[in-house]
């Protein structure tokens, strides 16, 4: 089977920052497949940061149940499904990976199947569609955009704004929520929708579809894009003179870097991680994370640090009953042991018999390329 030259490259930047396992006894060898190349670089290099700092820890207090943690990450790019499943195959034929960090709704859909027919706990901390609800062995600790649309328009709503265009990018991640949330719900209201702009993933020039959106004269536009593509559709819009509320999917910190001023009067609703707070469980994390990262720690990496945590409490169950814990189908089920686990959220993240989570949310005000706090909203 062909390996990547891209992974394997990856393969040795993980095994060169990581702690050498040989003098170990057994290793537990968790998965990934993440965007570590193209448009969604930044995010995938956060999000192993997140997991990268899980490992480390837990292999500096000695593993678990007698195993040190090993990740191995397949790097997908742009959001190219073929390398990402080509990945999983490997790390599950080759690697023997129980579980598996997954990412991006086009990845982790193409992926859920092949992972329940070989048992392989799956935990998602990036994608949002609600696709991704109701499928074996796949288990997301982002909150989904079914969950987080309904507060984000009623905001705007409240605002006064009752004409929205739309922007988003042509996948599940988008397309689900905007054809089931967001325009029966926004017309349903008595809102307008002037403009319905989809388009192909990872572009940067958004013109096109921004002159369209302007010609509609929004009140204010939903930018549902995916990586640089949003920072790319802040600026262009504000060039274009639409200096309206802008609601977006993500906020990274690197948008700035595109965006510059032109950020402010950007919302956005999200998991409420918030890293002032002084639980010490949370406070563990970002100081790790700090000490080893030179990227601002934000929920993608929260996300991926309770994830791997998720995966040592499971095998810690699994153990304690005398079970193996390299099995994803005995991990899987010593989910509902109790579906609560610690979070660096601050408190207990709760899992669902759908595979969705029950966490705080928030809606930021980006201000100055920094996230204020516009709204707390509950989880439920």
């Amino acid at each position: 089977m062909k390996i990547f030259k891209g992974v394997a490259i990856f393969s040795i930047m993980i095994l060169a920052c990581a702690v050498s396992l040989d003098a170990y006894g057994e290793t537990f060898p968790v998965g990934a497949f993440l965007p570590m190349t193209g448009a969604g670089a930044h995010i995938g290099r956060v999000m192993s940061q997140g997991a990268l700092t899980a490992v480390d820890q837990i292999n500096d207090e000695g593993g678990i149940k007698g195993y040190k943690f090993k990740l191995t990450i397949t790097d997908f790019k742009n959001v190219d499904v073929n390398l990402a499943v080509t990945g999983l195959r490997k790390m599950i034929d080759v690697d023997k990976i129980p579980v598996v960090l997954a990412a991006y709704s086009p990845t982790t859909l193409a992926c859920q199947p092949i992972c329940a027919k070989a048992g392989v706990l799956m935990v998602n901390g990036g994608a949002y569609s609600p696709k991704l609800m109701d499928k074996p062995f796949l288990y997301t600790i982002r909150l989904a955009q079914n969950q987080m649309v309904p507060p984000m328009l009623k905001f705007l709503w409240d605002k006064g704004v009752r004409k929205i265009g739309l922007l988003y990018v042509s996948d599940p991640s988008a397309i689900v929520p905007v054809n089931d949330f967001i325009k029966p719900t926004w017309t349903k209201w008595g809102g307008k929708i002037v403009a319905d702009e989809p388009h192909q993933s990872g572009i940067t020039d958004l013109n096109a579809n921004l002159a369209r959106i302007k010609a509609g004269n929004p009140d204010a536009i939903v930018n549902y894009s995916t990586g640089e593509s949003i920072a790319y559709g802040i600026k262009q819009a504000r060039e274009m003179g639409m200096n309206m509320p802008i609601v977006i999917s993500d906020w990274m910190a690197n948008y700035q870097t595109i965006t510059g001023k032109t950020s402010n009067k950007t919302f956005n609703c999200v998991d409420y991680f918030d890293p002032n707070n002084p639980d010490e469980y949370t406070q563990r994390f970002v100081k790790g994370y700090g000490k080893k990262w030179k990227d601002p720690v934000d929920f993608f990496a929260a996300n991926y640090y309770d994830a791997v945590m998720i995966f040592a409490e499971l095998m810690k169950r699994v153990g304690a009953k005398g079970g193996n814990p390299m099995n994803g189908t005995q991990l899987e089920k010593a989910i509902w042991d109790n579906p609560s686990f610690k979070s660096v959220y601050g408190g207990e993240l709760k899992l669902k018999k759908d595979g969705s989570v029950a966490k705080q949310m928030v809606i930021f005000e980006i201000v100055d390329g920094k996230q204020v706090v516009a709204q707390k909203v509950a989880g439920e």
